[in-house]
């Protein structure tokens, strides 16, 4: 295990000489395994070592293994701090990963106090095989089957490439004691369903499903899209919060959010992310012609004019047929979102379905037979990047036209 954890941390640059690192203990098999196994490479790769212990106060016997934990660290010569924190839940957020938001927020806080670099967590591969499933599950994007980093801020994992069976014999052989916390086994967790009884019955059909899913996260890593931070322009500063929060919307599937940074915003959805500049000139524009360019992150109705002039409903479409009429189907995963409705403006092109490739969107209208007085009030889809969808009496764009490998409908129909 040892010459693994040293070849992790060699090869992902988790420390350098001088760092001194908070290493989080728990207790349970994996944290004393990061504490014995730093404890032992420490001089090696010459840093050094304090450790913290995070006691949440859900279970009674949590402070007396706090103790445990502080004692044992004081026996390998380790000074170590016990960290109380409150859980508290709010809505949509489940006890776990309250537990979790205030255990990290308490370490990173002890490592800026003790003068700490680095925090080492005891992540392994098992919890990599298990997370990446669960956000298959749950719906992902690229990001999100990346899996568990290496490192994120000051946080780095050198156990993850190391198995759980491993674990437990680097302990064994040196008779190290360990505890074991009862939710790990709690079904009520979609996380214990995951370990104790979807991981099981996959390695029925292939033993090797660990592996096949820590091969998955490392060519997701792999990925240029992955890397989100090359969307936003050099010289665009963004916070570490910002940073946090990015990298945890790109795992869920909650739809598409915005994030406001300088000179700009952040739309975070379907597993990518889009740079959208601010246009200083885009709402004196939409102000000068009576309407404002909208913003469409989801499902909605949108209208730059009241009755009669068109509106816009944008829904997920149920089947894949196309809806016939005044309406078109897109595929939802091909588009740059965030989508914008916007006026018409002079110079506009657009290249529809079946056509020839890009015309002036003046031309087709005109092709379209639709009057002059009429066009002034038609409202423009367009995707993130300005590229034009839709406009209500042509036909859509050849840009997000469906195929057999979509999964994703996204249906507009026209509002009177």
């Amino acid at each position: 295990m040892l010459s693994r954890v040293l070849r992790t941390i060699r090869e992902q640059g988790l420390v350098a000489k001088g760092d001194r690192v908070l290493v989080a203990v728990s207790g349970g098999p994996d944290s004393t395994a990061l504490l014995h196994g730093l404890a032992k490479v420490a001089a090696r790769l010459g840093i050094s070592l304090v450790a913290a212990c995070v006691d949440h106060r859900l279970r009674p016997e949590a402070a007396e293994e706090a103790r445990t934990v502080h004692r044992r660290c004081r026996a390998l010569g380790i000074a170590c701090e016990i960290l109380e924190v409150d859980v508290t839940r709010t809505r949509h957020v489940s006890t776990q990963e309250a537990a979790r938001n205030a255990r990290l927020a308490a370490l990173e806080s002890a490592a800026g106090r003790l003068g700490c670099t680095k925090i080492a967590l005891g992540h392994t591969a098992d919890d990599q095989a298990e997370t990446v499933l669960f956000r298959i599950v749950r719906g992902t994007g690229m990001a999100g089957l990346a899996g568990i980093p290496y490192q994120r801020g000051p946080f780095v994992r050198p156990l993850l490439d190391v198995r759980r069976a491993e674990i437990l014999a680097f302990l064994a052989k040196r008779k190290v004691d360990f505890f074991t916390d009862p939710s790990n086994a709690n079904r009520r967790y979609t996380r214990a369903r995951i370990r104790h009884d979807v991981l099981p019955m996959l390695a029925q059909e292939n033993p090797r499903v660990v592996d096949a899913l820590l091969c998955l996260a490392e060519e997701a890593r792999s990925h240029p899209g992955v890397d989100w931070r090359k969307a936003v322009p050099a010289g665009v500063y963004l916070p570490r919060a910002t940073v946090h929060a990015v990298d945890r919307w790109l795992m869920e599937s909650h739809g598409t959010r915005m994030i406001t940074v300088r000179n700009g915003e952040l739309a975070v959805g379907y597993g990518k992310v889009s740079w959208l500049p601010r246009d200083p000139g885009e709402s004196l524009r939409g102000k000068a012609a009576g309407r404002e360019a909208q913003l469409v992150q989801g499902p909605g109705r949108y209208r730059l004019h009241d009755p009669p002039a068109p509106g816009l409903d944008i829904a997920p479409a149920r089947t894949g047929a196309w809806p016939g009429g005044n309406a078109a189907c897109f595929d939802a995963a091909k588009l740059a979102w965030p989508l914008r409705v916007r006026a018409l403006r002079p110079g506009d092109r657009m290249a529809p379905r079946g056509g020839r490739g890009s015309r002036k969107l003046s031309d087709l209208l005109i092709d379209a037979k639709i009057p002059r007085q009429e066009r002034a009030l038609l409202p423009v889809l367009c995707d993130a990047a300005g590229v034009i969808l839709y406009v209500p009496g042509l036909r859509p764009s050849q840009t997000g036209r469906p195929d057999g490998d979509t999964q994703e409908w996204m249906e507009i129909h026209v509002l009177r």
